[in-house]
């Protein structure tokens, strides 16, 4: 796979990466460990060197997965990112209050977000612990609200952390089109992760442009939309207790199949899968440094990356895709607002 920069920070990683959400186990359906193993393996193995994942992802059960898959590896081909944010950690773990957070937002899993210096720091050397790793390639603040974005003190904390040598590069994980803006206004930001899809590409209008002119390094998460965009998920589909997509409403779902059909229209008369489209799609924008979706088997892990290896979207059918995005009204409805 052809490398590409991230941003400023000298460093090329692979187009296609691992989204290592579900390797957590309590999110997107049961998953052995074994099979968890051998889809960080495969993706070693066919040239992808860049895993994201959180320390919030099961609990810290992702990390300790990618710690046990970097043994024996060499550690400077491997680009790992974590993020942190999500306070899940018993009062008793900790050596400190867990301060409220303002928004008091909860998470799907109960847990609520905490950017405090002192949490940070501490979530920090537990990611570094279960890792294994004595730096952490890219550590991300995972989801901060605007004005904790625009206050810039957790920020600090990771500049801090920086400097100490406990994490190489600093990023924000980010959702709504004005965090991403602020967060690029920031001199310090080497790295921005947003979601970005062919269902969902409001971040392609003013985001990827700034990014370029900042050189600020995009990931792109969630490419196939939590899985809709494989073609497998029709309303009717019933998700598992354990798989956050259970909370998705049938308004939402309606709406999304309605985009699914037109976007197979589209690629109908092409010798392309909707699931490749989608991961070339994105890998056209220039702005993106690399695209991370997510797999639960080894399986999953060779089909994404198809897309990279063996690319075959034209020029011509990214353009129809963009203009359907643009041109049809549906693109516009059913989308979390940002």
């Amino acid at each position: 796979m052809k490398e590409r920069s991230l941003g400023s920070t000298g460093v090329k990683v692979s187009p296609i990466g691992l989204g290592c959400w579900a390797l957590g186990g309590n999110s997107y359906g049961n998953i052995r460990d074994e099979e968890s193993l051998g889809a960080l393996e495969t993706a070693w193995d066919s040239g992808a060197n860049f895993y994201d994942t959180a320390d919030v992802y099961g609990e810290g059960h992702s990390e300790n997965l990618i710690g046990k898959f970097l043994k024996g590896k060499p550690r400077d081909k491997i680009f790992v990112a974590t993020k942190a944010g999500w306070d899940f950690y018993p009062a008793d773990r900790k050596p400190f209050q867990r301060a409220a957070d303002a928004s008091g937002k909860i998470s799907h899993a109960g847990h609520h977000k905490n950017f405090e210096p002192a949490y940070l720091r501490f979530a920090c050397e537990q990611s570094l612990r279960r890792l294994g790793t004595e730096a952490i390639d890219l550590y991300q603040l995972h989801n901060p609200s605007l004005e904790q974005i625009q206050r810039g003190e957790a920020v600090g904390v990771l500049e801090k952390l920086k400097k100490e040598g406990k994490i190489r590069f600093l990023g924000i994980s980010v959702h709504t089109e004005a965090e991403a803006l602020a967060a690029i206004e920031d001199p310090r930001m080497e790295a921005l992760q947003v979601i970005f899809n062919l269902l969902d590409q409001r971040m392609k209008e003013k985001v990827f442009s700034e990014a370029q002119r900042k050189r600020v390094g995009i990931l792109a998460r969630e490419p196939l939309a939590s899985g809709l965009l494989t073609g497998k998920y029709a309303p009717s589909h019933e998700f598992p207790k354990n798989d956050h997509r259970r909370r998705w409403n049938a308004e939402k779902r309606e709406i999304d199949w309605k985009k699914i059909r037109l976007l197979q229209d589209v690629l109908k008369d092409q010798n392309i899968s909707l699931q490749q489209a989608a991961l070339e799609y994105i890998l056209a924008f220039e702005a993106v440094t690399v695209v991370i979706p997510g797999a639960k088997t080894p399986a999953q892990v060779t089909g994404n990356l198809q897309a990279s290896a063996a690319p075959r979207l034209t020029a011509e059918t990214v353009l129809a895709l963009r203009e359907l995005y643009g041109n049809e009204l549906v693109f516009k409805q059913g989308l979390i607002p940002r």
